[in-house]
């Protein structure tokens, strides 16, 4: 990358391309707590061809936190969504995704998660907007 420094939506080429190696071995690791929803080549092709945004802290060439994102559009809102995410997350990482979340004007952003990280994520900031009931049919 150009600049050793940066904060915000990964071009889709840079982060499924030279930045991918770091953003898969941070990302391998959430992975267990998800749901069975994506795998890593499912992040990797959506963040190529622009179905998801992967939003990053990386300083150096080091990617520091990575949170793959999705754009959900209801009839009266914009949602930056965080599907899957890793690394060293805190206030930057809040930051990070409310800067994102402005430019690309959206009303809110959201994801779901386990307890322990959602704790985190109030400390950011975040309120807990939703209770996610799940039913497995299978």
């Amino acid at each position: 990358m150009h600049n050793p420094t940066y904060r915000g939506v990964l071009p889709a080429s840079v982060a499924s391309g030279e930045l991918w190696p770091q953003i898969s071995a941070l990302l391998e690791r959430s992975l267990p707590y998800g749901r069975g929803e994506y795998e890593l080549g499912d992040i990797r092709a959506g963040v190529a061809d622009g179905q998801l945004l992967a939003v990053a802290r990386v300083e150096g060439g080091t990617v520091r936190f990575v949170v793959v994102c999705s754009l959900v559009i209801y009839p009266r809102k914009r949602v930056l969504y965080i599907q899957q995410g890793a690394g060293e997350q805190g206030v930057d990482l809040a930051d990070t995704v409310r800067r994102v979340a402005t430019e690309l004007e959206c009303d809110w952003v959201e994801t779901r998660t386990r307890e322990s990280v959602a704790r985190l994520y109030r400390r950011a900031g975040f309120d807990i907007g939703y209770c996610v009931p799940i039913l497995e049919v299978k």
